[in-house]
């Protein structure tokens, strides 16, 4: 319990700042899960992953990866950590109509309901610590996993285990991450401020965190050790409109983090809110957060 109160003093605003994602579980302690429970869905949320998705896009120039063939028929597609949905919803529009799709996580409400969706798109629910369901097991020719690197503390192979295990033999495996570690500001010139950028940083990801994600840059080392063929990772740091778009896309989440911490920490709230709009107000004048992100894919052995 010690250990409990120490990550929360490090690391207050929690999960919430990356992507409210529900795998929890998996790495973080109980005190820090019963913190992220305060933080409610929002409409707001919801419209921020689908932008988010749309300029991940944007960045790489594609959904799926294009060295994974996708345009034979009959495809089984799974996508853990759905979400709202939007990278199957977008992928749908671009594969075969005979592919079938399934997203997978513990809260499938955000994506909306079933009739809504398209026929060839189904939903279950699935906490990828546990154990994958007996019906799941070798049945995809896609398994697709983004932003999991404040859920997975130490070892991605854990979970990786699971993906690798889903697919057919032969299938392919696409995983996205930022890399938190090389976060920088990025500014227009040398004389732009930058101090309202750096403390609204350091409010979710503190100097020295032992919750920073140290693993990304190694995932595609961890590819390889499990056993994936043809391992290919994808850095990219994105041009600068791009990242700037990206940028004010997750500042967002600080506007939501004050104002659910308000009725519980309101000193915490103003000085967040405070930050954000000097924080926004560099942002005009040409600073940004940057950092690099990757997508990696590696092949099942047949």
């Amino acid at each position: 319990m010690v250990e409990d109160k120490e990550i929360l003093k490090e690391y207050p605003l929690t999960q919430d700042y990356i992507d409210f994602n529900r795998y929890t579980r998996l790495h973080l302690s109980s005190s820090v899960r019963l913190l992220q429970n305060a933080f409610a869905l929002t409409d707001h949320h919801i419209y921020r992953l689908n932008l988010q998705h749309y300029l991940w896009r944007d960045l790489f120039g594609y959904t799926l990866h294009p060295k994974i063939p996708c345009k034979q028929q009959s495809l089984k597609v799974a996508d853990v950590g759905t979400g709202t949905g939007i990278w199957l919803l977008d992928l749908s529009a671009r594969l075969d109509p005979s592919t079938e799709f399934l997203g997978l996580d513990t809260n499938i409400s955000q994506v909306g309901p079933q009739e809504w969706l398209p026929t060839n798109m189904k939903l279950q629910q699935w906490d990828a610590s546990t154990e994958v369901p007996h019906d799941l097991i070798e049945q995809f020719d896609i398994v697709h996993l983004r932003l999991f690197g404040f859920i997975i503390r130490d070892d991605p192979r854990i979970i990786m285990r699971s993906l690798i295990k889903m697919l057919k033999p032969g299938g392919y495996l696409q995983w996205s991450e930022a890399d938190v570690e090389s976060w920088h500001i990025k500014t227009v010139s040398p004389d732009v401020p930058t101090d309202a950028l750096t403390a609204l940083w350091r409010q979710s990801v503190p100097e020295g965190s032992r919750l920073l994600p140290t693993w990304v840059k190694g995932l595609p080392n961890a590819f390889e050790a499990e056993g994936l063929l043809d391992v290919e990772a994808d850095w990219r740091e994105g041009e600068p409109h791009t990242t700037l778009a990206i940028h004010w896309c997750n500042l967002h989440l600080y506007e939501m983090i004050a104002r659910k911490l308000r009725p519980t920490n309101p000193e915490k709230a103003n000085e967040i809110e405070g930050l954000l709009l000097r924080a926004a107000a560099e942002s005009r004048k040409g600073g940004m957060f940057s950092f690099k992100r990757v997508n990696v894919v590696g092949r099942k052995p047949e």
